[in-house]
């Protein structure tokens, strides 16, 4: 039997996500939930998960400064919990997670936490990774896209396409974190309130949930517009999820430094990733 000292430590990529565009096609009564369809890809901005065997399950989370954190409804404890009753097991890890996604923001990293560790205990216990399809949707309704770093379309609450149509490679891409989060629950309550919907359906890079966000956030709306001054320098740009992230791809070089500057000369405080995204 080897020691805590001897047993290997096993690091897992968590990556996340951007909703190039999101469309709300109904409230599902039954299951209380929105159904969605949704243009997903993966990007290169990743938590990093380290999961040692122990004596017990505990899980630790540290935000960039290596500070310690709590977070609220902890999906990886959920996720075992679920795992270790379907399969009838006793997981007991130590796992600790780099949370270099920050948290609350529309691009996934609960999701993916959730399916990191959901493929690493089929692999662990010598159970078949196929499960991952029906289990998934169980944790959340975003875990199942992260199986792979394929784009991929979302088309209701569980199921989903993969985009194959030409060769998806990774491309550069910033993400703007703004100080204040968007509640999912208080954008999607504004949204039904307010039956609020983009009817245009020029923009490939349309989000349902923008004008909740801009109403509920005013910073949001602050950064937005700035955005909206700029955009002839973009490729694109918007919202991933129900934000308040803000993604956007520039159509020049040139243009990078002038924008960047001017975004931290305008929102001193507000984080700013260069990241890629597969597609």
């Amino acid at each position: 039997m080897k020691s805590k000292k001897e047993m290997k430590i096993h690091k897992l990529i968590s990556p996340a996500k951007i909703n190039l565009n999101l469309k709300v096609i109904k409230f599902d009564k039954k299951l209380q939930k929105h159904q969605l369809s949704s243009q997903i890809a993966i990007i290169k901005l990743h938590d990093v998960i380290e999961i040692k065997q122990s004596n017990d399950l505990s899980v630790i989370y540290r935000d960039n400064n290596k500070k310690k954190i709590f977070v609220k409804n902890d999906i990886i404890k959920k996720t075992i919990k679920y795992f270790d009753k379907k399969y009838n097991k006793k997981s007991k890890f130590n796992i600790l997670v780099d949370k270099k996604i920050p948290i609350g923001y529309g691009i996934g990293g609960g999701s993916s936490n959730a399916a990191s560790i959901l493929k690493y205990l089929y692999k662990f216990y010598k159970i078949n990774p196929k499960n991952f399809f029906d289990d998934a949707p169980e944790l959340g309704s975003d875990v199942l896209l992260f199986f792979n770093q394929t784009p991929k379309i979302i088309d209701g609450i569980k199921s989903y396409r993969i985009l194959n149509k030409y060769k998806a490679r990774w491309k550069k891409i910033y993400l703007i974190f703004p100080r204040t989060k968007n509640l999912t629950a208080s954008i999607f309550s504004h949204f039904r309130k307010h039956s609020i919907s983009e009817k245009t359906t020029k923009n490939p890079f349309r989000n349902d949930l923008l004008r909740s966000s801009i109403a509920v956030n005013p910073e949001f709306f602050d950064i937005y517009s700035l955005m909206l001054s700029e955009k002839k320098k973009f490729s694109f740009f918007g919202m991933s999820g129900s934000g308040s992230s803000i993604f956007f791809k520039f159509d020049k070089i040139s243009s990078e430094r002038s924008v960047i500057q001017l975004i931290k000369q305008k929102f001193p405080l507000v984080r700013i990733e260069k990241s890629y995204y597969f597609g």
